[in-house]
C-alpha cells in the first residue's frame, strides 16, 4: 500500500508563529532532557561491576539480571514519565502533561533502538 505526504502551507498571523515556535523550541527542549537523563543511567549502569560480571552468565540468567539492573538505576517508561512530569508542570501553559509523557515515552523508545543496537548514536 502507497504512502502519499500532503504539504500545505499555513497561513498564520506572526503571534501565531511565535507561539509555535515557542511550544516546539519547549517541546524539543524537554526531549533532550528525557533523552540525556536516560543515557546518563545507562551509563552509570554500563560502569558498574554488577554490569560487567553479567557478561560471564547463560542466556536467561543475563536476561534476568538485566531487568533487575534496568529497575536499579531506573530504567524504565514509566520513571521517565515521573521524570518528565515536574517539567510539564513548568511549562504547562505551553505543553500539556499529556504531551510531555509523550515527548519521553519517545524518547524511551529512542534509548530502547540504541540499547539494542538499532540506533547509531
Amino acid at each position: 500500500m502507497a504512502n502519499y505526504v500532503l504539504t500545505l502551507a499555513l497561513k498564520t498571523e506572526l503571534w501565531q508563529e511565535h507561539i509555535l515556535e515557542k511550544r516546539l523550541n519547549i517541546a524539543r527542549m524537554i526531549y533532550n532532557s528525557c533523552l540525556s537523563e536516560i543515557l546518563k543511567r545507562h551509563r552509570k549502569m554500563i560502569n558498574s561491576s554488577e554490569y560487567k560480571g553479567i557478561s560471564n552468565l547463560d542466556k536467561k540468567e543475563q536476561s534476568k539480571r538485566y531487568k533487575e539492573l534496568d529497575k536499579k538505576y531506573l530504567i524504565s517508561k514509566f520513571e521517565l514519565n515521573k521524570y518528565v512530569k515536574p517539567m510539564t508542570q513548568k511549562f504547562k501553559k505551553n505543553i500539556g502533561s499529556q504531551m510531555g509523557q509523550e515527548l519521553a515515552e519517545r524518547a524511551f523508545a529512542t534509548y530502547e533502538k540504541f540499547k539494542y543496537g538499532k540506533a547509531k548514536k
